[in-house]
Formats: structure tokens, sequence, C-alpha cells
């Protein structure tokens, strides 16, 4: 079992999305109870941090110049270099809700999951898709409770998806040409401790998941459905991942406070990274 070592710490109580650039050489990760996006290079040593407007659920890049967020208040571009905020669409009116995991569809649209905002709303939530100029917005899963990893299959053909509370991870078979899906099957189940949070897929199309109260992150084979390697993270709250570094090497991993008031690890919150 390989273990991770500690790379940035700021305070953050829940961190999360962390999203590599390969041209800028570093990573974004969103704390989302502090209402930050924090853009960090690790080899460099260099962080740069922005406020949001609310609470941020993911952040993606756009380019190297720019950044697309979604947070309480909506859908914004932020300019890297000036820090200056672009308020692009609102895909959801509920205010009981928030925004948390997303990504990019394989045609550029992004994908938005909602969760409760400061409470449990089991079966409330979706996944919105959504042009990037906020057309076309439609709900594609429906009745989720904490909408979190998402990922798809090289061939597009699939759409891997997690609902946090059902401890697995859905394929869902996906047109890409109009945005929708459909369920399949269920391809992996979390049998131990934690459960499902954030994902990642590498170039063999092998997927990463994050283990919320499991303390690690484990790969999985999708179309076996066996897992193949443990990565150990000494924080139990780990939330999510994503591969990075400059030769694609590194397995980087976001993680969070206990959430019940109990005392949390040294670290907890913080970004940590392994060697694959």
């Amino acid at each position: 079992m390989n273990k991770a070592e500690l790379v940035f710490y700021a305070g953050s109580t829940l961190l999360e999305g962390p999203r590599w650039n390969n041209e800028l050489n570093a990573l974004l990760c969103v704390s989302i109870e502090q209402e930050r996006i924090f853009l960090i290079n690790d080899e460099e040593q260099l962080v740069k941090t922005f406020k949001t407007n609310g609470q941020v659920g993911f952040a993606l890049f756009k380019d190297k110049e720019t950044i697309i967020y979604a947070a309480y208040e909506g859908v914004y571009e932020l300019n890297i270099a000036t820090g200056e905020n672009k308020f692009l669409f609102q895909a959801n009116n509920d205010k009981t809700l928030r925004y948390n995991d997303g990504d990019y569809d394989p045609k550029g649209r992004i994908l938005l999951g909602t969760t409760g905002y400061k409470r449990f709303a089991k079966g409330e939530g979706c996944l919105y898709s959504a042009n990037a100029d906020g057309t076309n917005i439609k709900k594609i899963i429906k009745n989720t409770s904490i909408s979190n990893g998402i990922a798809f299959s090289h061939d597009s053909k699939y759409l891997y998806f997690i609902d946090t509370p059902t401890k697995k991870v859905g394929r869902y078979e996906y047109d890409a040409d109009k945005g929708s899906c459909s369920f399949d099957k269920y391809i992996v189940e979390i049998t131990g401790d934690g459960v499902p949070d954030g994902m990642c897929i590498d170039e063999e199309g092998n997927i990463y998941v994050a283990e919320w109260g499991g303390f690690r992150v484990c790969k999985w084979n999708p179309a076996t459905g066996e897992c193949l390697k443990e990565y150990h993270v000494p924080v139990q709250n780990v939330s999510s991942c994503t591969i990075g570094g400059r030769n694609r090497d590194t397995l980087f991993i976001t993680t969070a406070a206990h959430d019940d008031g109990t005392t949390s690890e040294i670290g907890a919150g913080g970004l940590f990274k392994v060697k694959l």
C-alpha cells in the first residue's frame, strides 16, 4: 500500500475537486466552506488564492488564463491574472441546495452536481448539463443525494458517476452528441468503512475513487470491478483525486476535517500526493 504525503495545508475544512493543467504545471482545488479556490504549483511551491461568490463546489480550467467555477451564487469565469469574476449562468435555483462536484463532458459541456446546502437532501439533488455559455441547461441524472465523482470512458461511451450514499459507482450509457445518459449498471461497490466521493481516470481507463471515511484512494478496473491498488492517506475523510505532475505520474488527493466535531487528524483539509 502506497502512503500519501502532505503537500499543502491552509486550514480548509473541506478541500475538494483537484484538477491538473499541464501548461501551467499546476492544479486547482477548492475550499468549499472557506469559499476559496487555490491554484497550486507544487514544484515551485507557489500558491494563488481566489475568493468565490459563496460556497464553491468545483473549479475547472477553461484554458491556462481562465477558470470556470460553480459557487452558491452561480457559475463564474475567473481571470487568473487579474482575479476578475464574470457571471455566466445559474442552473440551480433551489437555495436549499448547492453545487458539489463537476466536470466537462467529451463535447465541452459543463456537468454540475448538487447536494444539500448545510443539510442532507436525500433524493433532492441532480446532475445538470449545460453549455459553457449557460444555454441548454437540463437535468441528466435526477433524485441524487450527494452528487460526486464524474469521469468518462476514453471512447466517450460511458459516464461514470457517484452518488455518495449509494456506496457505488454507476455506469451510464452516454450520448455525447445529445448530452444525455441512461443508467446501465453499478460497476464498483465500496464495502468497507468509507463511502465513495471524488474520482478520476487514468490513461489506461482505470478509475481512482476517493473514500470519505476510508483513509484511502482505491484504483479500480471499471470493466471487471476489480480493486487493483490502494493508496493510503493519513486522514480519514478523503474527498477527491486527480492525476498530474510533469510526467503525469503523481496522484494528488484532497481531504477534509471531521464533520461531526471530533478531533481531526494532522493535515486534514490539506492536499496530499503519492507516486503512481
